[in-house]
């Protein structure tokens, strides 16, 4: 979840700002609470990234309002990481400003951020290249509190204690080639495990990665059931949860040559990864 905080820089705060335009004002609140009208200006502004804490933000409305003088501007919104680097940015678009006596308010709904950290951000407002104003943003580690879509997530937990196979696409370069590839796996309290590396499955990319998209499909038609994002964390054999995770895992891996020996094998070879989905959609 990302809370925005009230105060607004002001344009003198501003290095460099060459436009007689001044931010006013800005909320940021979750777009489905906005629509229900279950979130006001004056309540904490919220939007939520899932319980993964990082990953792919919920749709949220930022409403802002600008004074300055008369005529058409180009505007653009940033998402700074907590070190500086633009996490999101949209597309420039035109706006026109009606005088310095008036304020403007302009209301987008926002889709497709993916966040990397739960630590506070910030969302800067860029107007004709300059910004003119910033909120901070905390990020923190919630679902949202309604059904998101089809509600994905249970639908993935039910959909995987059907199945022995979990669809895992990493992305980037030394990932899975933007396909979704096969994995045997377990799960314990609503997450996923998957062992890759030595003479187990290999999953390229999926011990480095920060992300991957999860996918259950019908084992009957293999239609897909549900996709959700997932964050990644490895486990080390040295970790309490990796002994709870080996009971799971022994019952579910087909064929094993070495039987009750093989959790040695996995600790001194292989790689245990916990996947955590989102209760967000990747579609969204």
């Amino acid at each position: 979840m990302i809370i925005a905080r009230s105060r607004v820089r002001s344009r003198e705060d501003q290095e460099g700002a060459g436009l007689d335009v001044r931010l006013t004002n800005v909320y940021v609140a979750d777009a489905k609470l906005v629509a229900d009208g279950l979130a006001q200006p004056e309540d904490a502004m919220a939007v939520f990234v899932g319980r993964a804490g990082k990953g792919r933000v919920a749709p949220f409305v930022v409403q802002r309002s600008y004074t300055g003088a008369g005529g058409w501007y180009r505007e653009a919104m940033a998402l700074l990481a907590p070190n500086g680097d633009v996490a999101w940015r949209s597309a420039e678009q035109p706006i026109t400003l009606r005088g310095s006596n008036k304020i403007d308010t302009f209301t987008d709904e926002v889709r497709g951020v993916v966040v990397d950290s739960d630590q506070d951000h910030e969302l800067a407002l860029l107007v004709g290249g300059d910004e003119v104003g910033r909120v901070p943003l905390a990020v923190l580690d919630e679902d949202p509190p309604y059904p998101t879509g089809s509600d994905a997530a249970a639908v993935l937990d039910e959909a995987l204690k059907k199945s022995t196979v979990v669809w895992i696409e990493v992305p980037g370069e030394g990932g899975t080639g933007g396909r979704a590839v096969p994995a045997w796996y377990g799960t314990l309290d609503g997450r996923v495990y998957v062992l890759t590396g030595g003479s187990e499955q290999h999953i390229p990319g999926l011990a480095e990665a920060d992300r991957v998209v999860l996918a259950a499909r019908s084992k009957e038609l293999q239609s897909l059931v549900a996709e959700v994002e997932a964050s990644v964390r490895v486990v080390p054999p040295g970790d309490p949860l990796f002994a709870r995770v080996i009971p799971v895992l022994l019952p579910r891996r087909l064929n094993l040559r070495d039987g009750e020996q093989a959790p040695e094998r996995w600790r001194k070879e292989s790689t245990l990864v916990e996947l955590t989905p989102s209760a967000i959609p990747a579609e969204v």
